[in-house]
Formats: C-alpha cells, sequence, structure tokens
C-alpha cells in the first residue's frame, strides 16, 4: 500500500467513479427536467382545449336559454292577447246582461 504507483490506481479509479456518477446523476436530471416541460407543455394544451370546449358549452347555453326566454316572452305576450280579449269579452257579457235585464224589465212592466 506504499507503493505510489498503487495510489495513483486508487486516485483514479475514485476521480472515474466520481466523474461516473456526476455524468450519471447530470445526465438523469437533465432527462427528468425535459419530461417535466414536455408534460408541462402537453398539460397546458389540454387545459388550453377544454377552455375552449367549456367556453364553447357556455355560448351554446347562453344561446339556449335565450332562445328559452324569448318563447317565454311570446307566450307571455298571447297570454296578455287573451286576457285583454276576455276582458272585451267580459264588457260585452255585462253589456248584454244589462240589456236583457232591461228588456225583462220592460216585459213586466
Amino acid at each position: 500500500m506504499t507503493d505510489p504507483g498503487n495510489w495513483l490506481y486508487i486516485a483514479a479509479l475514485t476521480t472515474v467513479m466520481l466523474g461516473g456518477t456526476t455524468i450519471i446523476v447530470t445526465l438523469t436530471n437533465r432527462s427528468t427536467t425535459s419530461a417535466i416541460h414536455g408534460l408541462r407543455g402537453e398539460l397546458g394544451g389540454r387545459i388550453d382545449a377544454l377552455q375552449g370546449e367549456v367556453r364553447g358549452l357556455h355560448g351554446e347555453m347562453n344561446a339556449r336559454f335565450e332562445a328559452v326566454d324569448a318563447r317565454f316572452e311570446a307566450v307571455d305576450a298571447k297570454f296578455e292577447a287573451v286576457g285583454t280579449r276576455f276582458t272585451a269579452l267580459e264588457k260585452r257579457i255585462d253589456s248584454i246582461d244589462r240589456d236583457v235585464s232591461a228588456l225583462v224589465k220592460r216585459a213586466m212592466d
């Protein structure tokens, strides 16, 4: 163990082992980092696509709700027209009732 050549071999082997370990750790770190960046980009793209689909569905739902609101407004307008007609019919019936009462009164007198 006192021979300088042995110490040289030990130092060289230690250097090679540490260098190899450093290279392996560095390459693994780079590989992991690039994989994470790739996944981040892919997930970002998918999230953007989902946001686009949700926005599209939101717009479609709003359009359908507006169509339903328009239909309800049309039905309300029709009910108002029917109410107006019933009011007019009620006035006519009251007028006829008054006329019939007057005729009956005249016939009885």
